[in-house]
């Protein structure tokens, strides 16, 4: 608590007011974010044996702060021009590519001696860590969200498929590495397709020679573990892939070694959903297995095919589904590590001058691809660090955005603060809070004219806290009619400061229904 208190202070200069010594207590922990081109990194959220991922603020033009993902090229692949190309092609890929399923890239660049791509951040899970959970409590994906899923990648495939360049010309896009671990799942219930490092397309400029296998081996089409070319029902075979998965907690082909691995995959024999699952809906089962089937004539011709059925299982399984069953099943599974990362990003701090080195693009303009505008730069502006530390004033909050306090995690629940990182594209770990719902023990007190009103024709007006104050209404005319008692003034410093009652109104009319009937 009293390092909580020490953070506030140390925003507000209040050690005097909250009469607490510096020296008595220890530093809160703090980590500072190293600086990657326009970007401040945080932590690292992923590592490979060709990158590492970190999550990363930036700032919008408008001084607003957004989370990104950052992946980092390991030092000793930077000298590896097949590599660096790869990358390149990666870029410009998922750059022209506008999908609500497809997590889209900002830039690839180079900066202080480094290679990275700036990537939107999906806050959530990866379909493999989710599946891993599954397996630890063996239950798996209930078929509901597994058919959403499916589909929401299905429509992300369908869309890379026939994606066409500036002038009309088809990009005839491959993802060749559906995977699990290429899905992610955020916590609102978003689905995202990500990681084109080994997409073929016309923007590629390293050709795969034939006979080379690139991808996951255990996710992989027939045709592709036989080094054959490949068309975009590959993806197709790899989405069934995924599906079968999510509905029996293991892949459609396992084996003790890599060899034996692509001899079934090439055979694409498997065990029924239904004898790995019993119960899962013969519909949905049917859809997975004409998606693994091994003859390419009789799978889905396309992605949006099996994404059509897929949609058409859930509106007859689940009419009422939507995305936001998928968001509450991920936070549930996955309630403690939200509350650890919340804490986490509280640690970090930037550096006190940010530098201006954003970087080189190396998205290079040619006849077939016109680099997209980056919307990030590395400090805020100073307008939007007066407005962010107005808007703090008026939450009661001690951050803003220009020198390096993180939010705290209540004000990322509240979703109202101006210098958090909440936003739709990038930052929805906790559901949004309505800031007009409103503590009714904070508003002004209203007193009813002769008792409560079962229905009233003029509109209630709104007791916002930037109104102005009412003026106090003259005092109610005098009853003139027989029996009806005098009423004292409305507005009265006595009553005001009494105890609050609660008021019976029945029992209240019944005496005095009595008293008039006596």
């Amino acid at each position: 608590m009293i390092a909580d208190l020490r953070q506030i202070a140390r925003g507000y200069d209040m050690y005097p007011l909250l009469d607490i010594d510096p020296a008595e207590y220890p530093e809160v922990p703090v980590r500072r974010a190293q600086q990657l081109g326009r970007y401040h990194l945080l932590d690292r959220i992923a590592f490979g044996g060709m990158a590492e991922i970190y999550r990363a603020k930036t700032f919008d033009a408008h001084g607003t702060p957004h989370l990104v993902a950052v992946k980092r090229v390991l030092a000793h692949l930077a000298e590896d021009d097949d590599f660096i190309q790869m990358l390149v092609d990666e870029a410009k890929i998922a750059s022209v590519l506008r999908h609500g399923s497809i997590a889209r890239v900002y830039e690839f660049a180079r900066a202080h001696g480094e290679y990275f791509i700036a990537m939107e951040h999906v806050d959530g899970k990866d379909m493999r860590t989710v599946l891993e959970r599954c397996r630890t409590k063996k239950k798996p994906i209930p078929p509901e969200h597994a058919a959403y899923i499916a589909a929401e990648v299905g429509s992300a495939l369908h869309a890379a498929h026939s994606a066409v360049d500036s002038r009309g010309r088809p990009l005839r896009i491959i993802h060749r590495d559906v995977s699990p671990s290429n899905i992610i799942c955020s916590y609102a219930g978003e689905v995202k397709l990500c990681d084109f490092g080994i997409a073929k397309a016309t923007l590629s400029k390293v050709h795969t020679k034939t006979g080379v296998i690139k991808g996951k081996v255990k996710y992989m089409s027939p045709e592709q573990a036989l080094g054959r070319k490949l068309d975009h029902r590959s993806d197709v075979f790899s989405l069934g892939s995924c599906l079968y998965e999510m509905l029996t907690r293991i892949p459609p082909f396992t084996a003790t070694n890599e060899m034996d691995l692509l001899i079934k995959v090439r055979d694409a024999k498997y065990r029924p959903v239904s004898e790995l699952t019993p119960g899962i809906p013969t519909e949905l089962e049917q859809i997975a297995d004409r998606c693994l089937t091994r003859s390419r004539a009789n799978r889905y011709q396309t992605a949006a095919e099996a994404e059509g059925d897929l949609r058409q299982f859930l509106r007859k399984f689940m009419p009422n589904y939507s995305r936001s069953h998928l968001g509450r099943f991920i936070r549930k599974m996955f309630a403690q590590e939200i509350e650890r990362e919340l804490r986490m990003l509280e640690e970090y701090v930037m550096t006190d001058d940010p530098s201006d080195d954003v970087g080189e693009s190396l998205m290079l303009r040619d006849e077939n691809f016109e680099p997209p505008e980056v919307p990030f730069q590395p400090k805020p502006t100073s307008v939007s660090i007066m407005a962010a530390r107005d808007s703090s004033s008026g939450h009661g909050t001690g951050v803003g955005t220009d020198g390096g306090a993180t939010p705290s995690s209540m004000d990322m629940m509240r979703g109202g603060s101006a210098d958090d990182f909440s936003g739709d594209s990038n930052f929805t770990t906790m559901p949004k809070v309505d800031p007009r719902d409103e503590d009714i023990h904070q508003q002004n007190t209203l007193i009813l004219e002769n008792g409560p009103r079962r229905a009233s024709n003029q509109p209630r007006k709104a007791q916002g806290s930037g109104a102005q104050p009412r003026a106090s209404p003259p005092p109610p005319p005098r009853g003139t009619g027989r029996g009806q008692p005098k009423v004292r003034p409305v507005y009265d410093e006595d009553l005001h400061s009494a105890p609050t009652m609660i008021i019976d109104i029945g029992r209240m009319r019944g005496r005095g229904g009595g008293g008039r009937g006596g």
